[in-house]
């Protein structure tokens, strides 16, 4: 989360907005009813947060104030990848997966836009928890979460002392108990009861595990886990399948029959209203929901997870469907799209895993090695359908109707960090096992030695975690220098309005072709505040657009009938349509002409005397 704040507020103020961010700190500052009015003609899709938007711009009407939300969600969305990560699989999972995801350039791109794109993530990820956490979804007690390769029988018949104090930190965690590090002699140091002392023998401890196993409704759910051990490891040991940071997983109220049924209820009430309060900030994430049935389908989920989920989702769609008929009769702000090839699809994959090439093919290894024989089978249920059901569905409806973007899918991006994260772990697990045991196993013996030895491997691992992590954000950190610069987006406003003030007079008449050009003026009216919009018929706020009307064209030339010249800011994209500069082209000449980053700016003369 630090590491995502200070990314977040770093370059922060970049000195300009570009023009999707112009349209939130025009509408954000607009009346209630004006709000209304415009989301009937534009930008319905935005309309919630354009409204979460506009108390805040009311404290100060900044940029910086503009995107300190984007900030904020960008940290939340942070921390709940981090809690998927240790909740999913281990702590130290979830440590590099929040930084993974805190140092991919693209999410410290949206950090810092005045958009809703990072509000949404966050409130997929929070959805997805909600997921987990309800539906049962992650390791359960009683049986281990997935198979691990290169488990067998060690030296002696013993698990390495790293792997045996790994697993003794998942079970209950060390300090803890009469020995050294929390173990007491002759205990098994993998089993930790919650109903016995530390210190029990290891004939009454081996007993008390299997007891704990067959009594239902037990407080310790100590057992036989499975191959538990880390890849490398010696042998299958008895372990504890717990929670994140130690704590042990009791049974969950989905896996109960008839346990916590009300309070599931609302966990699931709590999971819709957030998918659908997400939805609502942008209506492509409704997508996550497919996402989610996929992971409920995988984790074959019970009848009455589906129930409760069906529930939930159903409520969230019917929320949400008013929204995107509204939206589907906005679809001419799209326009610009194409339809996607098969190539836009692995520019995703690019964006969100790299984008450079070398961090890229780390990540693209990293989530291999997580997907062959997964050892955290239910991280996989989770990430591998967040991360590619998604973009599918959006390409394939796309195809149909062009609306593909990877800003519409930066939610899905968390399924990516997750895995691989899962991936490093195996790879850092099999590496620092074999080179801990190696070296400290000939200076130390005994139970002691093997807990120093576990010691340093569990903080030799957590440290090579974060140093390959640290190693990638070094090596892109020119990208994210370039985030923090104007040339990051796709226009700089103030630049714009900077030079076409050096250039004009005050009292000039200046024409914006097409009416959108005018955020030039909305964004940064200081420079062009002398200069007078000559074809503007009523303003955006009482019109009901971004924008504005003009008049007509027997207007415009009625009100250029006494002027000796004017100025034209077009559009300069290939598909613009010049329309008032035929206005200008019958009685008056171009003099000048100048290219800047999208526009044109053009001065017209009159070439005979003034009418």
């Amino acid at each position: 989360m630090a590491v995502m704040l200070w990314l977040g507020l770093w370059g922060l103020d970049r000195g300009t907005m570009w023009r999707d961010e112009s349209a939130t700190y025009q509408m954000a500052r607009r009346t209630l009813p004006q709000i209304r009015d415009a989301l009937g003609t534009v930008d319905a899709v935005h309309g919630l947060y354009y409204l979460l938007m506009r108390p805040v711009l009311a404290l100060r009407p900044s940029e910086v104030t503009m995107r300190l939300p984007s900030v904020l969600a960008a940290v939340a969305a942070t921390a709940l990848v981090a809690a998927l990560g240790c909740r999913l699989a281990r702590p130290r999972v979830g440590l590099w997966a929040g930084l993974l995801y805190a140092t991919t350039p693209v999410v410290t791109h949206y950090a810092q836009e005045g958009r809703s794109y990072a509000l949404v993530a966050a409130g997929a990820a929070w959805a997805t928890y909600l997921l987990v956490g309800t539906a049962g979804v992650g390791p359960r007690a009683g049986r281990a979460d997935g198979p691990v390769p290169g488990s067998g029988p060690g030296p002696g018949g013993l698990a390495s002392g790293a792997d045996r104090a790994d697993r003794a930190d998942r079970a209950g965690g060390l300090g803890s108990g009469s020995g050294p590090s929390g173990f007491a002699p002759g205990a098994n140091p993998a089993t930790r009861s919650a109903s016995g002392p530390a210190g029990t023998p290891s004939g009454l401890a081996a007993g008390a595990d299997r007891a704990d196993q067959r009594a239902p409704g037990s407080a310790s759910v100590a057992g036989l886990a499975g191959r538990d051990a880390d890849p490398g490891s010696g042998t299958q040991a008895r372990s504890a399948v717990s929670v994140p940071c130690g704590v042990p997983r009791l049974g969950r109220a989905a896996s109960a029959p008839g346990a916590g049924g009300h309070m599931t209820g609302w966990r699931w009430a709590a999971y819709g209203g957030v998918v659908a309060v997400t939805a609502l900030l942008h209506v492509f994430a409704v997508l996550m929901l497919a996402a989610h049935a996929v992971t409920l389908l995988v984790s074959r989920a019970p009848r009455r997870v589906w129930w409760g989920w069906g529930s939930a989702a159903a409520g969230a769609v019917g929320v949400v469907v008013p929204l995107a008929m509204v939206a589907r009769r906005q679809i001419a702000q799209i326009a610009w799209m194409r339809r996607p090839t098969p190539g836009r699809l692995w520019a995703v994959v690019e964006e969100f895993a790299g984008p450079s090439a070398l961090v890229l093919a780390a990540s693209l290894l990293l989530i291999t090695l997580a997907l062959v024989r997964p050892r955290w089978r239910s991280l996989t249920a989770v990430a591998l359908p967040l991360i590619c059901v998604p973009p599918v569905l959006l390409f394939a409806l796309a195809l149909h109707r062009p609306c593909f973007h990877e800003r519409y899918l930066l939610f899905a991006l968390p399924g990516i960090p997750l895995l691989a994260a899962a991936g490093m772990d195996r790879l850092v697990g099999v590496v620092v096992s074999r080179l801990v045991v190696g070296v400290a196993g000939h200076e130390a013996g005994g139970v002691a030695g093997r807990r120093v030895q576990g010691v340093a491997g569990r903080r030799i691992r957590v440290a090579a975690g974060g140093l390959a992590v640290g190693c990638a954000f070094v090596w892109q950190f020119p990208l994210h220098q370039l985030e923090r610069q104007p040339l990051s987006r796709q226009d700089d406003l103030a630049a714009l309005a900077a030079a076409v003030g050096r250039l004009t007079r005050p009292g000039e008449p200046v024409l914006y072709d097409p009416p959108k050009e005018r955020r030039i003026a909305i964004a940064y009216p200081r420079p062009l505040a002398g200069l007078r919009d000559i074809a503007l018929g009523t303003p955006g706020p009482a019109s009901g657009t971004l924008y504005g009307v003009d008049v007509g064209p027997a207007e415009l030339l009625r009100r250029l009938g006494g002027a000796r010249s004017a100025w034209l800011i077009a559009a300069d994209e290939p598909r613009a349509r010049p329309v008032k500069a035929a206005a200008l082209t019958g009685s008056f000449r171009l003099a000048y002409s100048l290219c800047l980053p999208g526009i044109r700016l053009e001065h017209y003369v009159r070439a005979g005397p003034a009418g």
